[in-house]
C-alpha cells in the first residue's frame, strides 16, 4: 500500500528541517509532526514483518507530496526464465550451517537444487569443529564438507606459531576440507597490546604455509563493500541495508580505510605463493571489476567466489560478464546461505543469472533489497564457463591445486 503525503505550506517546511537533520546525523528522517509515525499502520509502510529495521523502503517527495514505500512496478515487457536446476552439478564452496541444522535435510535440499558438494565454512574449533566435522560426515563425508577455524586469542602467546600448524595439521587428519577466516581478521581482531591484527601480520605466516603444505584451501573473508566505510548519508548506496545492520558501519573511528584492509589481503596473498586462496564475495570488490583483475592477473594463487556479489555482477551486463568469461578458470560458485534456508534463498536466481539472459530483475527473493536498490541483467554464459564456475574450480581449489 502507498501513501502520499499532502502538507500543508509550515509543514513542507518542517520536512524540509527533518530531512536535512536526518541527512546530516545518517540516520533516517522523521515523519512530520502533523502525521507522527504512530498514525500510519504499519502496512502502509511496507509488509509486515517481526524483525526490526525490516520495516524500510523509498520515500519520494515533490514539492508538497510525499510518497513512502516506493517501489514502481516495471512496464517492461521481457522474457522471464525459471531456472530451477542448473546446467551442471554444482559445489557450494561458500555456506554457513549451524548443529541445529539437520544433515539429511541439507542433502536433500542439495538434491533438490541440483548441488554436488556444500562446504560448511562455519566448522569452528576445539570440541565445536568435533562435533561439527562428526555430524557431517555420519551423513556424507564426500557432500557435506567441513572447514576449520582459528583462534586469534592466543596470537601473542610465545608459542602460537608451533601451536597454530599442530592444529591445522591435527583438523586436515580428522578431515577438516580447509581453513576459513572471517572478517574479523584486519577489523576487529585485537592483540593484547589493544593493536589490531593485520591481514598480513607475520605472526599468521605459519598457518598460511601449513594450509599451502597440507592442500587445505583458505577461504578468506577481508573488508567489505567499499559503501560500508563511507559516511552513511544520502549517497551511500547501501544506506537501508546499513541501517539494517548498523555494525557494518566501518566509517566509524578505530577502523582501518576499505584500501588498507585490502591491501593487507592482497599482500599476504602474495607472500604464499604455494597456498591456494578463495577469496569470498569477489575480494569485496566486485564495484571495481578492474581492479580485481588486475589482482588475479598478479597472484596466480587465488581464486575469488561470487558469493553475495551477484547483485554487484548483474547491474553491470556487459563488465560482468566479460569479467567472468575472461576468469572463468578462477571464480567459484558460492550463496553464503545454507542449502535448503527458506529466507533470502539465493541459488535460483544465482541459477537465473549465471545462465539466461533476462534484463532488468530482482537480485533478491524477499520483501526488500537486501543489499542496494537495484536489478540486475543476466550474464547467458556458455556452457564451458558455466560448468568451470559451477563445479570445476571448486573441485581444483579444494584440493588445493592453483589455477591452470
Amino acid at each position: 500500500m502507498q501513501f502520499v503525503w499532502r502538507p500543508s505550506a509550515g509543514s513542507v517546511i518542517a520536512l524540509l528541517l527533518t530531512l536535512l537533520a536526518g541527512c546530516q546525523h545518517g540516520g533516517p528522517p522523521a515523519l512530520p509532526k502533523s502525521r507522527p509515525a504512530s498514525s500510519i499502520a504499519k502496512s502502509e509502510f511496507s509488509a509486515p514483518t517481526t524483525k526490526p529495521g525490516e520495516r524500510a523502503g523509498v520515500a519520494v517527495y515533490v514539492d508538497d507530496q510525499l510518497m513512502l514505500d516506493y517501489k514502481p512496478e516495471s512496464a517492461l515487457v521481457n522474457k522471464q526464465t525459471v531456472v530451477t536446476h542448473p546446467k551442471f552439478p554444482v559445489i557450494d564452496v561458500h555456506c554457513h550451517w549451524s548443529l541445529k541444522q539437520d544433515p539429511q535435510q541439507l542433502l536433500r535440499a542439495m538434491d533438490k537444487l541440483g548441488e554436488e558438494r556444500a562446504v560448511n565454512l562455519s566448522g569452528g574449533f576445539g570440541p565445536d569443529l568435533d562435533k561439527m566435522l562428526a555430524a557431517c560426515q555420519a551423513a556424507s563425508k564426500e557432500r557435506l564438507l567441513v572447514f576449520c577455524n582459528l583462534d586469534f586469542s592466543h596470537i601473542d602467546d610465545p608459542t602460537f606459531a608451533t601451536d597454530v600448524v599442530k592444529y591445522l595439521e591435527a583438523a586436515h587428519a580428522k578431515g577438516a576440507a580447509g581453513l576459513k577466516v572471517f572478517k574479523n581478521l584486519g577489523l576487529t581482531v585485537k592483540d593484547k597490546s589493544g593493536k589490531r591484527v593485520a591481514v598480513d601480520d607475520p605472526r599468521l605466516d605459519p598457518a598460511w604455509e601449513a594450509c599451502g603444505r597440507l592442500h587445505m584451501p583458505v577461504l578468506i573473508h577481508s573488508s567489505d563493500p567499499s559503501a560500508f566505510f563511507k559516511p552513511i548519508d544520502r549517497n551511500n548506496e547501501r544506506w537501508m541495508q546499513l541501517q539494517r545492520h548498523p555494525d557494518w558501519d566501518f566509517a566509524r573511528p578505530g577502523f582501518p580505510t576499505y584500501e588498507q584492509v585490502l591491501d593487507e589481503h592482497t599482500r599476504m596473498i602474495g607472500r604464499h605463493p604455494n597456498t591456494v586462496f578463495i577469496s569470498a564475495h569477489l575480494a569485496n570488490s566486485g564495484e571495481d571489476l578492474g581492479k580485481l583483475s588486475k589482482w588475479l592477473d598478479t597472484y596466480p594463487n587465488l581464486f575469488v567466489d561470487i558469493s553475495g556479489r551477484v547483485p554487484e555482477l548483474g547491474r553491470q551486463p556487459y563488465s560482468g560478464r566479460k569479467f567472468l568469461i575472461k576468469y572463468q578458470d578462477r571464480v567459484c560458485f558460492g550463496t553464503d546461505r545454507y542449502p535448503g534456508r527458506i529466507d533470502q534463498p539465493r541459488e535460483l536466481i544465482y541459477y537465473r543469472y549465471l545462465e539466461t539472459d533476462d534484463e532488468y530483475f530482482d537480485y533478491y527473493d524477499n520483501p526488500f533489497p537486501t543489499e542496494g536498490d537495484w536489478r540486475i541483467y543476466g550474464a547467458y554464459l556458455p556452457d564451458l564457463v558455466l560448468k568451470k564456475i559451477y563445479h570445476d574450480n571448486a573441485a581444483r581449489a579444494l584440493r588445493g591445486l592453483k589455477p591452470t
